[in-house]
C-alpha cells in the first residue's frame, strides 16, 4: 500500500459554481482543488467518489498496463481482477463495493465486475455479444452500465433490465448509463442526431440536460441532492444543482442551468465533493474538489416577479467564518449584512428581467455568488 499526499493543482486552485434553480433555492459553491495522481503512473483517471469520500479510478503503469485503484485517507490501493490483462474501476457505493470492467487474455472482450468485501464477481449482461461495462452502483446494490457499446442496463435483485434513452428514428441504439444515486436516480447519455445528449432518469421519467441540437453533453454523475455533473468535452465540464424539483407539468419543465467547470467531472457525492480529470502537458490527472464556501439563496426564486419590498433570504457557510452577504441588482449594491445569515426586505428598482446577485464573502476574502433574473413591479 503506497502513500501519497494530495497537493494543490496549480491550474485548478479554485472555481465558483452557481445554480439558478427553477422556483427553488439557488446555490453557489466555491471549490478548493487538489490533484490526484497514482505514484509512478503514466497517467491517472478518477471516476468515482462515495459519501465517505473514498475515491476510485484507474491508472497506467510504466509498462502501459491498466489497473484500477481505491484512494482513501491519503492511501492508494491497486485493484486487479484476477487473471485480467486490464482492470478499470468506474464506480463505488457507500459500502465500499466497487464496480468496473476488465479484459481477459485473448479476443477483445470486456466484462463488468463487482467487488464486494474483496470478493470479485463478473457482471455480464446476458444480451451482450462482445462486452459489458459496469459504471455505477448505489447503496442498495443496484448497478448501471452499458453493453455492446450500444445499450444501457440496470442490474438489481439478480436481474438485468435494458434501459435505452429516446433517440431519433433511424439512429441505432447507443445509450450509456454512468451512475446511480441512493434514491435510484440514474445519469447517462445517448448518441442521437449526431451528438451525445446527457440525461437523468427518475423512475419512468427521463429528462435531458440540454435541448436537442445543442452541444455534445454527458451526465456522468448524480448525488442524493439531485445535483448532476458532466462534460461537453475533455476540458469542458459542468455542474447543475438540484435538477427537477417540483416543476409541475412535464411540458413546462426547464432545462437546468449549467455552470462551467474548469475540466471534466466524473462524479459528485452528497457533500458536493466533485472528482474528475484534467490535462496538463498532454497528460491526464485526476482531481478532487471540496466545497470551500457555499451560499444558498432561498428567496427570491430565480425568474420570479415581486412587488416592493422584495423578501431576500440567504445563508452561507464554509471552511472560514462568513464576513458578510451582499445584495446587488444591475451592478449596484443595495443591501448587505455582517455574518452568515441575511433575511430582510429590500426596495428594488422597478424593471423586468433584472440581474439580481447575492454574494457571500468569507473572512479570508473568498467569494461566491448566486446570479438570478427577477422582475420588480
Amino acid at each position: 500500500m503506497k502513500k501519497w499526499l494530495l497537493i494543490s493543482a496549480p491550474a485548478l486552485c479554485q472555481i465558483v459554481f452557481v445554480s439558478q434553480g427553477f422556483a427553488q433555492a439557488s446555490t453557489a459553491v466555491t471549490y478548493e482543488y487538489a490533484k490526484i495522481a497514482y505514484p509512478g503512473a503514466i497517467f491517472t483517471l478518477v471516476t468515482g467518489i462515495n459519501n465517505r469520500n473514498v475515491v476510485v479510478g484507474s491508472f497506467f503503469d510504466s509498462s502501459d498496463n491498466e489497473h484500477g485503484f481505491v484512494y482513501h485517507d491519503r492511501k492508494f490501493t491497486a485493484v486487479n481482477f484476477p487473471g485480467a490483462t486490464a482492470t478499470e474501476v468506474l464506480g463505488i457505493n457507500d459500502l465500499d463495493d466497487i464496480v468496473g470492467t476488465y479484459q481477459l487474455p485473448g479476443p477483445l472482450a470486456f466484462h463488468g465486475f463487482l467487488r464486494r468485501k474483496n470478493v470479485f464477481y463478473t457482471i455480464d449482461d446476458p444480451q451482450s455479444s462482445f462486452g459489458t461495462m459496469a459504471f455505477g452502483i448505489n447503496k442498495s446494490g443496484e448497478i448501471v452500465g452499458s453493453y455492446d457499446n450500444a445499450h444501457g442496463f440496470v442490474y438489481k435483485n439478480g436481474a438485468f433490465e435494458t434501459l435505452d434513452a429516446p433517440h431519433l428514428p433511424g439512429d441505432p441504439s447507443n445509450t450509456q448509463l454512468n451512475g446511480i444515486n441512493n434514491l435510484g436516480w440514474i445519469a447517462g447519455q445517448v448518441f442521437t442526431g449526431g451528438i451525445w445528449r446527457g440525461f437523468w432518469v427518475h423512475g419512468k421519467d427521463l429528462d435531458f440536460v440540454e435541448p436537442a441540437g445543442s452541444s455534445d453533453s454527458q451526465v456522468t454523475g448524480i448525488n442524493g441532492r439531485r445535483d448532476v455533473v458532466g462534460c461537453h468535452d475533455a476540458q469542458a465540464g459542468f455542474i447543475s444543482f438540484g435538477v427537477e424539483r417540483a416543476e409541475g407539468r412535464e411540458g413546462a419543465e426547464h432545462f437546468p442551468v449549467e455552470v462551467r467547470l474548469a475540466s471534466c467531472a466524473s462524479a459528485i457525492n452528497y457533500a458536493r465533493a466533485v472528482v474528475g480529470n484534467y490535462f496538463s502537458v498532454n497528460r491526464p490527472y485526476g482531481f478532487l474538489a471540496v466545497p470551500e464556501l457555499t451560499l444558498k439563496v432561498s428567496s427570491p426564486p430565480n425568474h420570479s416577479s415581486y412587488s416592493n419590498p422584495v423578501p431576500v433570504s440567504a445563508t452561507a457557510f464554509g471552511i472560514h467564518p462568513i464576513a458578510e452577504i451582499e445584495v446587488w441588482i444591475d451592478s449596484k449594491k443595495v443591501a448587505h449584512v455582517r455574518g452568515n445569515t441575511l433575511k430582510t426586505r429590500v426596495a428594488l428598482p422597478i424593471g423586468v428581467n433584472q440581474r439580481f446577485v447575492v454574494q457571500a464573502i468569507d473572512s479570508s476574502g473568498v467569494t461566491t455568488k448566486a446570479v438570478e433574473t427577477i422582475s420588480v413591479h
